[in-house]
């Protein structure tokens, strides 16, 4: 399969749907995922418009990420070390260097708001036990 050297509506789709295919049936993250998402046709549309706003600035995602996360219970560093690995993977998987490492730059920063949401909504300082930041 060729990758695509450039972001397009299309393959932000085909990323989302590929990146969350592969998370469905993942053994670590796919039980979370099947607890939180009761209608996948409804979320990747959401995902979709989400990465379309990030890198594409459409403004087409409205959300709001974080309160979604931050109450999520049981999540450590391991399950976020690992949903980013599947998502290099699939950025890798689908586009050339320059974007891939986009998407790559992205999900990390947004990690990394997500596990200080979390942290903070558990009462924990960066490097405390238990904290997801170090």
């Amino acid at each position: 399969m060729e990758k695509a050297s450039e972001i397009t509506p299309a393959l932000i789709e085909k990323l989302v749907h590929t990146f969350y295919g592969r998370i469905q049936k993942d053994s670590l993250l796919g039980p979370i995922f099947a607890r939180e998402i009761r209608d996948w046709d409804e979320h990747l549309p959401k995902m979709v418009a989400f990465w379309s706003s990030i890198t594409l600035k459409t403004r087409s995602y409205s959300g709001r990420p974080v309160p979604a996360h931050a109450n999520l219970q049981g999540l450590t560093t391991a399950h976020f070390d690992h949903w980013l690995e599947l998502f290099e993977k699939t950025a890798g998987d689908i586009f050339t260097e320059e974007p891939a490492l986009e998407f790559i730059r992205r999900a990390h920063q947004i990690a990394n708001s997500l596990k200080m949401a979390i942290d903070t909504q558990r009462g924990l300082l960066p490097g405390m036990d238990g904290a997801l930041c170090a």
